[in-house]
C-alpha cells in the first residue's frame, strides 16, 4: 500500500521554532517550540489531538533534535508515508536570497557567509538547514524567500540614499521581510474578494512591520536591509540613528556583532520597559502604575501610527487597514490604540466588534459604521511556505 506524500515546513523565528506537515495542501500537524518561564515547551497540534511537552532546555537550540521523536510519539506520519520536500523560510540580506531555490551545499555556504552581516537572523537558519541535511540527506530542501514579495518595489523605495554604485556593488538594499506572511494575507484577501487596491498590512508579532500593498503588490515596507529596520518590536530597536548606534557601541564596549545582538535582543519593548517584551505583561504593568511599561507601549503604538501614515503616502491614500501576526490578531488593546489617531485616513473602530476578535478563522471587519474597512486576518506562513515549496518541486 502506497503511503501519503508530505511537505515538511520549517519556520525558525526570532522567538520560536515552528514546524508543520502538509498533505495535498492541508495542514495535518504543527509542532511549535517556544520558551516559557525559561523552559522550552513543545506544542503539537494534529488530527490526533493537541499535546504539550516540556523540556529542561533553557534555549531553542535543541528544537530540531526534538522533532522526529514527537512525530513518532504522536503518530503524525505512517511508516509508508514519505516527505517529498522540505520548505524553509529564509531571512537574509542578499539578492541571492530574494528567490525560492533548492538549497545546495554551495548555497548554504553562501548563506553562512552572511552571518557577519546579520548574525542573529542567519545563524538559526544555517544551523536548522545543516541539521535537516544531515537527518534527511535524500530529501530536497527548498529555501523560501521572505523577501520575494517585496522584490518589485520601485527603486526609490528600494535603495538607501548612498552612492548608488556602492549600493549595487555590495548589494546594500532595503530588501524587506515578512513577505511570506504578507503574501499569505494578500492571497486570503483575494480569495475572499476583499483585497482593496490600496491596502496597508500591519504584521505585529515578535517582529513587526507595516507594508503598503498597491493592486496586490508591495510598493513599500518598513523593514530594510535586515529585520532590524523599521518599527519598534518586542526586543528589537527598529530604526536608529547610525551615530547613536556608534555611541552605544563605544559606551557599552561592544563589538559589531555584540551591538547587533544588543539591538536585536535587548531593545524594543523589553529594553524600554525593563519589564517584558510581552504586550499582555506590559499592559498589566501599565495598569499597576509602571511608567516605563506605559512609555514602551506608547512608543510602540506611535511608531506603528507613523508607519501607517508613511504607507498611505506611498500609495496616495489607503482603502483598507489590515492587522495580522500574533499581536495584531490577538490584542484588541493595541488595535484600538493604533487606530485612535487614524481618523484623518477615515479609519475608526467599532469597540464592541474589536473587543470580540481574537485569532479569527474568518476575516473579521472591526470598522465602525463611517469607517473604511479595518480587517483582522490570521496569517498562515506555514501554508504559504508549503504552497511555494510544492510549486517549486512541481516546476
Amino acid at each position: 500500500m502506497a503511503g501519503k506524500s508530505f511537505i515538511f515546513v520549517v519556520n525558525p523565528g526570532s522567538a520560536s521554532r515552528k514546524y508543520a506537515l502538509f498533505c495535498d495542501g492541508i495542514k495535518t500537524a504543527s509542532i511549535n517550540f517556544e520558551l516559557i518561564n525559561n523552559k522550552v515547551v513543545g506544542n503539537v497540534s494534529s488530527q490526533n489531538g493537541d499535546f504539550s511537552n516540556q523540556y529542561n532546555d533553557s534555549n531553542l537550540a535543541n528544537a530540531p533534535h526534538r522533532l522526529i521523536p514527537l512525530i513518532q510519539k504522536y503518530n503524525l506520519m505512517d511508516k509508508e508515508d514519505k516527505i517529498a520536500g522540505i520548505g524553509v523560510r529564509i531571512v537574509a540580506p542578499s539578492k541571492q536570497f530574494t528567490i525560492d531555490q533548492k538549497i545546495s551545499k554551495k548555497i548554504l555556504d553562501d548563506l553562512n557567509d552572511l552571518r557577519q552581516e546579520t548574525p542573529s537572523h542567519v545563524r538559526t537558519i544555517v544551523l536548522e538547514i545543516r541539521h535537516l541535511m544531515k537527518r534527511f540527506p535524500e530529501i530536497p530542501i527548498i529555501g523560501i524567500s521572505d523577501s520575494l514579495f517585496h522584490v518589485g518595489k520601485p527603486d526609490y523605495a528600494r535603495y538607501y540614499p548612498i552612492d548608488i554604485r556602492v549600493a549595487k556593488k555590495f548589494e546594500i538594499e532595503r530588501y524587506g521581510f515578512h513577505g511570506i506572511s504578507v503574501g499569505s494575507v494578500v492571497d486570503r484577501l483575494k480569495r475572499d474578494e476583499v483585497l482593496f487596491p490600496k491596502t496597508i498590512i500591519c504584521h505585529l508579532g515578535s517582529g513587526c512591520s507595516v507594508t503598503a500593498v498597491l493592486n496586490g503588490k508591495s510598493v513599500e515596507t518598513t523593514m530594510g536591509y535586515s529585520p532590524l529596520e523599521g518599527l519598534m518590536m518586542s526586543t528589537r530597536s527598529g530604526s536608529l540613528d547610525v551615530t547613536a548606534a556608534v555611541v552605544l557601541q563605544e559606551k557599552l564596549n561592544l563589538t559589531n556583532i555584540k551591538l547587533e545582538q544588543y539591538l536585536d535582543k535587548q531593545a524594543g519593548l523589553l529594553g524600554v520597559s525593563g519589564v517584558s517584551s510581552d504586550i499582555r505583561q506590559l499592559v498589566l504593568s501599565e495598569k499597576n502604575g509602571n511608567e516605563r511599561a506605559k512609555l514602551a507601549l506608547d512608543m510602540f503604538v506611535y511608531k506603528i501610527q507613523q508607519a501607517i501614515g508613511q504607507m498611505a503616502s506611498a500609495m496616495d491614500g489607503a482603502g483598507c487597514l489590515v492587522f495580522t501576526g500574533t499581536v495584531g490578531e490577538r490584542s484588541d488593546i493595541i488595535r484600538k490604540r493604533v487606530v485612535k489617531n487614524l481618523s484623518y485616513l477615515n479609519f475608526m473602530l467599532d469597540s464592541g466588534l474589536n473587543k470580540n476578535v481574537y485569532e479569527p478563522k474568518d476575516i473579521a471587519d472591526i470598522a465602525g459604521p463611517d469607517s473604511k474597512p479595518i480587517l483582522v486576518v490570521s496569517t498562515d506562513e506555514s501554508a504559504e511556505i508549503a504552497k511555494r515549496t510544492k510549486a517549486f518541486l512541481n516546476k
